[in-house]
């Protein structure tokens, strides 16, 4: 367990949770994205080949957030190894445990999130008196 500026965060649970959610994720992945077509798909007509397209695009799109997630759970794995899960990597606070009880691998806190998306939203033409 971890204290940090009066808030409690219990990094073995997490850890448990994460590794869990990292076990899950890996063991859904699936095979097929990385085999060629088969001879039944390439055999087959116009429309069955863009529906087998569509399913093949859905899966690859499914994956490549499966591989960020797995990504971002391997950096939480490694701050809890480090002793820096649960600092905000742009400010340095404290991440509350709320946050990530939510959200086990956020990197940062409300305020520095809500700052990101703020300034996402207003596609960087203005800025805060924050911003500087």
């Amino acid at each position: 367990m971890s204290k940090e500026q009066g808030f409690s965060i219990d990094t073995d649970g997490i850890k448990h949770r994460l590794l869990a959610e990292r076990s899950q994720l890996l063991s859904k992945a699936s095979p097929a994205l990385n085999n060629p077509l088969s001879q039944d798909e390439r055999d087959s007509d116009e429309a069955d080949a863009a529906v087998s397209t569509d399913f093949r695009e859905r899966a690859m799109w499914l994956a490549q957030d499966q591989r960020q997630k797995l990504e971002l759970i391997d950096q939480a794995l490694q701050r809890i190894a480090n002793g820096s899960y649960g600092h905000c990597q742009t400010c340095g606070g404290a991440i509350s445990p709320e946050r990530l009880e939510a959200l086990p691998y956020a990197t940062q806190c409300i305020r520095c999130q809500e700052r990101v998306e703020s300034h996402g939203r207003r596609g960087g033409r203005e800025r805060s008196a924050v911003d500087g």
